[in-house]
């Protein structure tokens, strides 16, 4: 390993685990004076220095994620979110994306006008959505009216996750756009992009469809003339690849370049001429990550041939990763940079030994001449895929939950005819925007090369099983099969004598030495799999006869309602929910300040670092009641809230927690004080938290707004007393699960028979009889998990 691979290796780590605040900030960034002692301490000593660059690396990544982050005060954009009727003036700096039916203009926001006639000067990234026919371009300075919204989160996909790593938290749809002025941006950039949508334009008409669309694709990186049913076909054959601009497109434009340069301008001008070309063309088709990656590792490919050097690819590999999260640490979270970099990773590892796998199975076979021709045929179009496959697997099955069991098949039938298309579909373009009719009598060739790729694409989509679903796939998984193949490929690396010297070690390890080695593994695994897993899991704690439930979202954020009659029961129940290095909880909310909801949070106010609290309008009595407000008194004052009916909290990945109860002051009712009544949305998952609500409560919600009481999980109130969930209030629930907190042998004798005899028609669960109740959103549906299946 080169200490510039441990660096990339450590500061990606920094970045994730500051991301995921696994270690405060503070812990990371003492990683750099220890790289430092170190260094000074072990001078000379490799492991030492590979030690010294992976804590300097570690510290500086998680510098570089807090340093990322960005400021959301009065002057940024996004802070006006929900405004309407606004008008925006920003210039275009980002290639405007043209689809069938709308368009995309990446704005950079200069001024605001509000409707109440406030001009307010602001920053930040706006994506504005306009008719397809809108003129602006690249650099023009434009006024748009419309709405700021928070960009959504559906139910496979977050929106807002995607356009926040690139910057953009503000979208504007159905906007009304002017233009005030044009070239206010860069102008090499902008004759690139005109340049690019000249091109376009030729190439529809040198072609018809979907050859067309399918090469824009190839060439240009433009996919969205693609019709959906072949983009359905490339997936489900594993094949999306193709259509992805990749480093063969660079490796042509480089050397073509390279070979004109030599020619003209002698061997000096071909650097930079080469360089150039890549980097142009690099933005020309947009500058994806995958494209982005395949570019530096290509410059640094040419600067080594040209200065006669070998090329490293681990090191070569780990260079693009640093420059690339370095300029945008969030990028490794962008699925097309991380599909590319294990692809990459898989080409550098597994090609030289898949090569000699197959080379020595057709030796057995065949003659060493013939074995060469097989393995001339086999090398790009089955092992170059076999071995991109073992390093992308995990990712496309996390990703699109799906496997494709004919991409084999698929790549070896297609892949070779793609120099082809190519080679005369550039042409064909280069030589159409000069002379149209010369272009369009070499676009044929490459139709030719176009439709057999797609012919085969479709054929083989439609075979039985062609590619199966898998579900939703725990990063557990994920990494232990990284792990594996990790582990596999350094042993294979190693000759068989120092395989046999390993595992006489292995055999050789001393108990403590085992146990150690054994412990740190099991600690891996436990971590790993603690992890959030991407579902929202909703607890519904036992801790007897009281309430507490622990809200984890897909992103890792937990908020605790309630935290039952004594605090050895929540802190237990919490100590197995939440991961063991993890003592910080976002939000802590009583929905009622009697002692079966309110003993357990003293302790964990004590205990924990708690982002946030909340509470309802009612006032306790007694000690423990006494010692809370205490606690909350030493808090920052921003950090204690009360709720009222209307009050929203966002929750991180687009979860909403609406307050249904009490209601605000100057409400028309006589009851403005009580406990808090919640509903959780997430997706198409709701879940209502009734709390301590009364008959009384229950039966105003029914009257007053009984479209906000619909769930599919229902809290039971006050543990399933009689008087609770009256049928006029289930009718307006709707639940098809509830749960009841309940304590073992409670001396109420609740939950009570009549109230269960309301619920026959749903699936009940008790945590005196199942314990902690998980119930589980994977964003398609709900599952339960418990101790027992039901009533």
């Amino acid at each position: 390993m080169t200490p510039l691979v441990a660096f990339t290796a450590a500061w990606a780590s920094g970045i994730v685990f500051a991301q995921a605040a696994v270690l405060y900030p503070a812990w990371l960034l003492l990683a750099l004076p220890a790289a430092l002692v170190l260094h000074f301490g072990m001078a000379g000593n490799r492991r030492a220095t590979l030690a010294v660059w992976a804590l300097a690396g570690l510290a500086l990544g998680a510098g570089r994620y807090l340093l990322a982050q960005p400021v959301f005060d009065a002057g940024h954009v996004s802070t006006y979110n929900g405004a309407a009727a606004v008008t925006l003036t920003g210039i275009v700096t980002g290639e405007p994306d043209t689809r069938a039916t709308y368009i995309h203009l990446p704005v950079t926001a200069e001024k605001l006008y509000l409707s109440d006639g406030r001009e307010i000067t602001v920053r930040g990234q706006v994506l504005v959505r306009a008719s397809p026919f809108t003129p602006a371009f690249y650099g023009d300075r434009i006024a748009v009216t419309g709405t700021l919204e928070t960009p959504p989160v559906f139910e496979e996909f977050s929106y807002r996750d995607y356009l926040a790593r690139r910057g953009i938290y503000t979208l504007m749809r159905e906007g009304k756009v002017k233009v005030l002025a044009s070239h206010q941006a860069g102008r090499v950039r902008e004759i690139l992009y005109r340049f690019k949508a000249q091109m376009l334009a030729t190439l529809l008409r040198l072609l018809p469809e979907p050859q067309a669309s399918l090469l824009a694709g190839i060439l240009l990186g433009v996919e969205s003339g693609i019709l959906e049913e072949l983009n359905a076909a490339f997936s489900t054959t594993g094949t999306s690849h193709i259509v992805a601009i990749s480093g063969f497109n660079l490796t042509l434009v480089a050397g073509v370049l390279a070979v004109l340069a030599r020619r003209f301008l002698g061997r000096k001008g071909e650097l930079p001429v080469a360089l150039g070309g890549v980097w142009l063309y690099t933005v020309l088709v947009g500058a994806s990550a995958a494209v982005v990656r395949a570019a530096v590792m290509g410059s640094l490919a040419i600067i080594a041939r040209r200065e006669e050097r070998p090329i490293h690819g681990p090191t070569s590999l780990a260079f693009a990763a640093l420059v690339m999260s370095a300029a945008n640490p969030l990028i490794l979270w962008d699925t097309g940079f991380q599909l590319s970099l294990a692809a990459t990773a898989g080409l550098i590892f597994f090609t030289e030994p898949l090569t000699g796998l197959f080379r020595r199975m057709l030796l057995r076979l065949m003659s060493s001449q013939r074995a060469e021709i097989f393995m001339g045929w086999l090398s790009d179009a089955l092992i170059v895929t076999l071995a991109a496959q073992l390093t992308t697997l995990p990712i496309i099955a996390v990703t699109f939950q799906r496997l494709s069991l004919v991409t084999l098949l698929t790549n070896l039938l297609i892949l070779p005819a793609q120099p082809f298309v190519m080679v005369f579909g550039g042409a064909a373009l280069l030589v159409g925007l000069l002379v149209f009719p010369v272009g369009q009598v070499i676009a044929w060739f490459a139709w030719a090369f176009l439709t057999y790729t797609i012919m085969l694409v479709n054929l083989t989509a439609r075979i039985p099983l062609a590619s199966i679903p898998v579900g939703q796939i725990g990063l557990p998984l994920v990494w232990a099969y990284y792990l594996a193949l990790a582990i596999g490929t350094w042993l294979y690396s190693q000759s068989p004598a120092q395989r046999r010297k390993h595992w006489e070690l292995l055999l050789h390890l001393g108990t403590w030495q085992r146990v150690g080695a054994l412990t740190a593994l099991a600690l891996g695994g436990i971590f790993l799999y603690m992890r959030p897993d991407g579902r929202l899991h909703v607890t519904f704690l036992d801790v007897g006869q009281g309430d507490a439930v622990l809200i984890q979202t897909p992103a890792g954020q937990q908020v605790l309602i309630d935290g039952g009659p004594e605090a050895s029961g929540l802190l237990s129940q919490l100590g197995e929910q939440m991961p063991f290095w993890d003592r910080e909880l976002d939000a802590v909310i009583l929905t009622s300040p009697d002692d079966a909801r309110l003993t357990g949070l003293i302790a964990v106010l004590e205990r924990y670092q708690v982002q946030r609290v909340a509470t309802g309008a009612e006032i306790g009595r007694g000690d423990f009641y006494e010692r809370w407000m205490a606690l909350l008194a030493t808090r920052n004052a921003h950090s204690v809230s009360v709720l009222a009916s209307g009050d929203v909290w966002e929750l991180e990945g687009g979860g909403q927690l609406h307050v249904l109860w009490p209601l605000q002051e100057g409400s028309l009712s006589e009851v403005k004080t009580g406990p808090l009544v919640l509903r959780l949305d997430y997706g198409e998952a709701t879940f209502l938290f009734a709390g301590d609500a009364t008959t009384v409560v229950e039966e105003y919600l029914v009257q007053s707004s009984p479209t906000l009481l619909q769930a599919e999980v229902l809290q039971v109130a006050r543990n399933g007393t009689a008087t609770s969930s009256t049928p006029a209030f289930l009718e307006a629930v709707a639940p098809s699960i509830a749960v009841i907190s309940v304590g073992h042998d409670n001396r109420s004798g609740d939950p009570a028979p009549q109230l269960l005899a309301r619920l026959l028609d749903t699936t009940v669960y008790r945590t005196d009889r199942c314990g902690a109740i998980e119930v589980l959103f994977d964003g398609h549906e709900l599952t339960v998990e418990s101790d027992c299946p039901n009533r």
